[in-house]
Protein backbone atom coordinates (compact mmCIF):
# COMPACT_ATOMS: atom_id res chain seq x y z
CA UNK A 1 0.00 0.00 0.00
CA UNK A 2 1.49 3.36 -1.02
CA UNK A 3 1.24 6.65 0.88
CA UNK A 4 -1.63 7.94 -1.25
CA UNK A 5 -3.78 4.94 -0.36
CA UNK A 6 -2.88 5.36 3.32
CA UNK A 7 -3.90 9.02 3.18
CA UNK A 8 -7.30 8.15 1.72
CA UNK A 9 -8.07 5.93 4.72
CA UNK A 10 -7.40 8.66 7.30
CA UNK A 11 -10.05 10.70 9.08
CA UNK A 12 -10.37 14.32 7.94
CA UNK A 13 -8.63 15.69 11.04
CA UNK A 14 -5.72 13.25 10.68
CA UNK A 15 -5.56 13.96 6.94
CA UNK A 16 -5.09 17.67 7.56
CA UNK A 17 -2.42 17.05 10.20
CA UNK A 18 -0.42 14.85 7.85
CA UNK A 19 -0.77 16.83 4.60
CA UNK A 20 -1.23 20.36 5.93
CA UNK A 21 -4.37 20.95 3.81
CA UNK A 22 -8.02 19.87 4.16
CA UNK A 23 -9.22 16.91 2.13
CA UNK A 24 -11.46 19.14 -0.02
CA UNK A 25 -8.47 21.28 -1.09
CA UNK A 26 -6.47 18.11 -1.74
CA UNK A 27 -9.20 16.81 -4.05
CA UNK A 28 -9.40 20.16 -5.86
CA UNK A 29 -5.64 20.20 -6.39
CA UNK A 30 -5.75 16.60 -7.61
CA UNK A 31 -8.50 17.44 -10.14
CA UNK A 32 -6.43 20.33 -11.52
CA UNK A 33 -3.33 18.13 -11.78
CA UNK A 34 -5.19 15.24 -13.41
CA UNK A 35 -6.85 17.46 -16.01
CA UNK A 36 -3.52 19.07 -16.88
CA UNK A 37 -1.84 15.65 -17.01
CA UNK A 38 -4.48 14.40 -19.48
CA UNK A 39 -3.96 17.47 -21.67
CA UNK A 40 -0.18 17.13 -21.69
CA UNK A 41 -0.22 13.36 -22.26
CA UNK A 42 -3.10 13.19 -24.74
CA UNK A 43 -0.79 11.95 -27.48
CA UNK A 44 0.72 9.28 -25.28
CA UNK A 45 4.22 8.99 -23.95
CA UNK A 46 5.78 7.66 -20.78
CA UNK A 47 3.46 7.59 -17.80
CA UNK A 48 6.14 8.06 -15.14
CA UNK A 49 5.16 8.65 -11.52
CA UNK A 50 1.36 8.66 -11.00
CA UNK A 51 -0.19 12.09 -10.49
CA UNK A 52 -1.50 11.14 -7.04
CA UNK A 53 1.98 10.21 -5.87
CA UNK A 54 3.43 13.41 -7.32
CA UNK A 55 0.99 15.41 -5.23
CA UNK A 56 1.74 13.39 -2.08
CA UNK A 57 5.49 13.84 -2.64
CA UNK A 58 5.11 17.60 -3.13
CA UNK A 59 2.91 17.98 -0.04
CA UNK A 60 5.34 15.97 2.06
CA UNK A 61 8.23 18.09 0.83
CA UNK A 62 6.41 21.36 1.55
CA UNK A 63 5.04 20.20 4.91
CA UNK A 64 8.12 18.57 6.40
CA UNK A 65 10.83 20.30 4.36
CA UNK A 66 12.87 17.12 4.23
CA UNK A 67 15.87 16.92 1.97
CA UNK A 68 15.21 15.44 -1.43
CA UNK A 69 17.93 12.87 -0.91
CA UNK A 70 16.11 11.40 2.13
CA UNK A 71 12.75 11.47 0.37
CA UNK A 72 14.23 9.79 -2.70
CA UNK A 73 15.59 7.04 -0.45
CA UNK A 74 12.14 6.51 1.12
CA UNK A 75 10.32 6.52 -2.21
CA UNK A 76 13.03 4.42 -3.89
CA UNK A 77 13.50 6.76 -6.84
CA UNK A 78 16.31 9.00 -8.09
CA UNK A 79 16.62 12.49 -6.62
CA UNK A 80 16.16 13.99 -10.08
CA UNK A 81 12.82 12.20 -10.54
CA UNK A 82 11.63 13.36 -7.13
CA UNK A 83 12.69 16.92 -7.92
CA UNK A 84 10.84 16.72 -11.26
CA UNK A 85 7.67 15.59 -9.45
CA UNK A 86 7.78 18.52 -7.03
CA UNK A 87 8.54 21.14 -9.67
CA UNK A 88 5.84 19.71 -11.97
CA UNK A 89 3.21 20.11 -9.24
CA UNK A 90 4.46 23.61 -8.40
CA UNK A 91 4.40 24.68 -12.06
CA UNK A 92 0.89 23.34 -12.71
CA UNK A 93 -0.55 24.91 -9.57
CA UNK A 94 1.10 28.27 -10.22
CA UNK A 95 -0.32 28.30 -13.78
CA UNK A 96 -3.81 27.29 -12.60
CA UNK A 97 -6.42 30.03 -12.28
CA UNK A 98 -7.92 28.37 -9.19
CA UNK A 99 -4.74 28.75 -7.18
CA UNK A 100 -3.49 32.10 -8.45
CA UNK A 101 -2.99 34.77 -5.84
CA UNK A 102 -4.95 37.90 -6.53
CA UNK A 103 -3.05 41.06 -7.25
CA UNK A 104 -0.82 41.61 -4.21
CA UNK A 105 -1.88 45.25 -3.93
CA UNK A 106 -5.46 44.11 -3.48
CA UNK A 107 -4.42 41.45 -0.97
CA UNK A 108 -2.52 43.94 1.17
CA UNK A 109 -5.46 46.33 1.46
CA UNK A 110 -7.38 45.69 4.70
CA UNK A 111 -11.05 44.90 4.18
CA UNK A 112 -13.76 47.11 5.65
CA UNK A 113 -14.69 44.32 8.05
CA UNK A 114 -11.15 43.43 9.07
CA UNK A 115 -8.06 45.40 10.01
CA UNK A 116 -5.59 42.58 9.43
CA UNK A 117 -3.88 41.33 6.32
CA UNK A 118 -4.37 37.65 5.57
CA UNK A 119 -1.51 36.48 3.41
CA UNK A 120 1.46 34.33 4.17
CA UNK A 121 4.10 33.54 1.56
CA UNK A 122 6.78 31.00 2.22
CA UNK A 123 9.58 30.62 -0.26
CA UNK A 124 11.99 27.80 0.43
CA UNK A 125 14.17 26.02 -2.04
CA UNK A 126 17.04 23.59 -1.83
CA UNK A 127 20.25 25.26 -2.88
CA UNK A 128 23.50 23.48 -3.57
CA UNK A 129 26.43 24.57 -1.44
CA UNK A 130 28.57 26.99 -3.42
CA UNK A 131 32.25 26.24 -3.08
CA UNK A 132 35.08 26.96 -5.47
CA UNK A 133 36.07 23.69 -7.09
CA UNK A 134 38.85 24.58 -9.49
CA UNK A 135 41.52 27.26 -9.36
CA UNK A 136 41.03 28.13 -5.71
CA UNK A 137 44.81 28.35 -5.15
CA UNK A 138 45.01 31.26 -7.58
CA UNK A 139 42.50 33.39 -5.67
CA UNK A 140 43.29 32.33 -2.10
CA UNK A 141 45.33 34.98 -0.31
CA UNK A 142 46.47 32.77 2.54
CA UNK A 143 45.54 35.30 5.21
CA UNK A 144 43.66 32.85 7.42
CA UNK A 145 46.74 30.90 8.47
CA UNK A 146 49.47 33.37 7.59
CA UNK A 147 50.52 31.18 4.70
CA UNK A 148 51.75 33.12 1.71
CA UNK A 149 51.60 31.62 -1.75
CA UNK A 150 54.81 30.19 -3.04
CA UNK A 151 56.43 33.02 -5.05
CA UNK A 152 59.75 31.30 -5.78
CA UNK A 153 60.38 30.85 -9.46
Amino acid sequence: MNKYEKLLKLKDSEFKLITGIPRKVFETILEVLLSEYKIRHAKGGRKGVPVEMRLVIALEYWREYRSMRHMAFDYEMPVSTLCDCITWVEDILSESEEFKLKDLKERFQPNEDEDTIKIILVDVEEQPIERPKYGQENSYSGKKRDIQPNTKS
